[in-house]
């Protein structure tokens, strides 16, 4: 599981409980009444986003007073099921676009993998293939003399495009 999945599935299925990831952090919060993410600054589970077991997770029982049990429970699971996620799987992985150069009218290029099965060049990001690190790992395997130019050609696709 995901950090950003646990969060979504915290904040979106409890009604008593929030979450949010902030300095390599996971943070529990209790909602307030009027549906804001965090009442006030008191969480009640502090887990390093790195944690492997439940002793690496910060408890503070004082603050569960208005927490429903059906969302500590669901909280408790999904928390296990982060610690039950190797820490590398649970970020996500970052995505590229081949780019290569500029063309006469300066439109920037990037390699797209047609129909037909031909690498061809487009102008629009849009049209661009986007790639997995692992995706990349595996070009330069099949490929490995273009494997220092499928490197230099990187460029990250970022989560809000």
């Amino acid at each position: 599981m995901k950090i950003k999945e646990a969060i979504e599935i915290i904040n979106g299925t409890t009604s008593t409980v929030s979450a949010e990831e902030t300095n390599d952090l996971l943070y529990i919060y209790h909602r307030n009444l009027k549906g804001d993410l965090k009442a006030y600054n008191d969480w009640f589970l502090e887990m390093p986003i790195d944690a492997t077991n439940w002793d690496s997770i910060c408890s503070d029982w004082d603050c569960l007073s208005n927490i429903e049990p059906r969302d500590l429970a669901r909280v408790m699971d999904v928390i296990q099921q982060l610690l039950d996620t190797p820490v590398e799987e649970r970020f996500p992985e970052k995505k590229y676009r081949l780019r290569w150069i500029n063309d006469q009218g300066h439109y920037k290029n990037y390699l797209n993998l047609n129909s037909n099965g031909a690498w061809v060049f487009v102008d629009d990001e849009i049209d661009a293939d986007i790639f997995a690190e692992s995706g990349l790992e595996q070009l330069k395997k099949d490929n490995p003399r273009f494997a220092p130019a499928i490197d230099t050609m990187k460029e990250e696709v970022k989560d809000d495009e």
